[in-house]
């Protein structure tokens, strides 16, 4: 079998697929978005970019995307599948290419309609439609499918310290964050969570005096990663707009690390166990000692693989 992945890789989540296909002996290749984004190279070129999308309907990083896609394509004479995730940023024409240089078409969506309301002038493109958020699917007649656990390790590492980490952007969350900040001060529980505002000037005024770091600038993966891995504890704080499950969730599974989040379809997973998952109402948090103070539980390994990033490929490839 032969398959494209096209992707906005901004987190760096997508390579995993590829390697899950290519450990299933699948031909596969990625085109990374986020990889091959058009850069500035001065502000008079962002400038005029500017007025051409605002003017003319012509966008230059729009057009950059589209000649990239339409030239790796072209080196291939045609591929089984062509899964694409955050289909928005493509352009009707090259959805139509894409369309044409594939037998089956596939869009996975780890973001919602409702945050990202062109996810839906795109579905006319694809002959089948994944997402993770249950309301989408019930609405646009969707299938569902979760986001997954892109590394696991089989035991807890020895580096891990008692902290709770979160690294969220600067949006309509912070205020609960905030929040879960300071009662986790009021517990003398640590923390670090980082508050990123990608649009590099702050001017957000904190709600309530924490620790919490405000950054202008970006962190890396591998950073952020790092500090995943040595915490005990993940914040998990659902996007208003949103019902699907975040790779936050996913992560805590695969590094086996507690979790207190705001999703309450959380209970709805076979995984949910109130030992290791605090669920929380961002509007009167409380924080259980017994929670904070209780090792983690260990799950099954046949519930683990259910959601690994082999499974999640098996089945939208439907190899079962």
């Amino acid at each position: 079998m032969k398959v494209a992945l096209i992707s906005l890789d901004y987190y760096g989540y997508d390579k995993y697929i590829i390697s899950a296909m290519k450990k299933l002996g699948i031909e596969a290749i990625h085109i990374d978005i986020y990889a091959n984004r058009y850069l500035y190279p001065n502000l008079f070129d962002r400038l005029k970019n500017l007025i051409n999308k605002s003017f003319f309907n012509k966008n230059i990083k729009r057009c950059h995307l589209d000649k990239l896609i339409r030239e790796r394509l072209s080196n291939y004479e045609k591929f089984d599948k062509i899964i694409i995730i955050h289909a928005e940023w493509l352009s009707p024409e090259t959805l139509t290419f894409c369309k044409l240089k594939s037998n089956q078409m596939i869009a996975y969506h780890y973001d919602g309609v409702e945050r990202m309301p062109a996810i839906s002038n795109t579905f006319e493109f694809f002959d089948k439609i994944y997402s993770y958020d249950k309301k989408d699917v019930e609405k646009y007649k969707l299938k569902f499918i979760p986001n997954y656990i892109y590394e696991q390790y089989d035991e807890k590492k020895l580096n891990e310290e008692r902290k709770a980490f979160n690294i969220c952007s600067l949006d309509k969350r912070t205020p609960v964050l905030e929040k879960i900040a300071k009662v986790l001060e009021s517990k003398n529980y640590p923390y670090e969570f980082i508050v990123v505002n990608r649009r590099q000037i702050n001017l957000y005024t904190p709600k309530i005096k924490t620790k919490i770091n405000y950054l202008n600038k970006m962190v890396s993966r591998e950073q952020s990663l790092e500090k995943i891995k040595t915490s005990n504890l993940m914040i998990d704080i659902q996007r208003f707009e949103q019902t699907g499950l975040t790779f936050r969730v996913f992560e805590s599974l695969g590094y086996h690390k507690k979790l207190i989040t705001t999703n309450k379809d959380i209970v709805n997973y076979d995984f949910y166990n109130p030992n290791n998952i605090l669920l929380i109402d961002p509007d009167n948090i409380i924080i259980p000692d017994e929670f904070l103070n209780t090792e983690y539980q260990k799950l099954p390994n046949y519930i683990l693989d259910k959601y690994h990033v082999n499974t999640w490929v098996k089945n939208i490839l439907e190899l079962n």
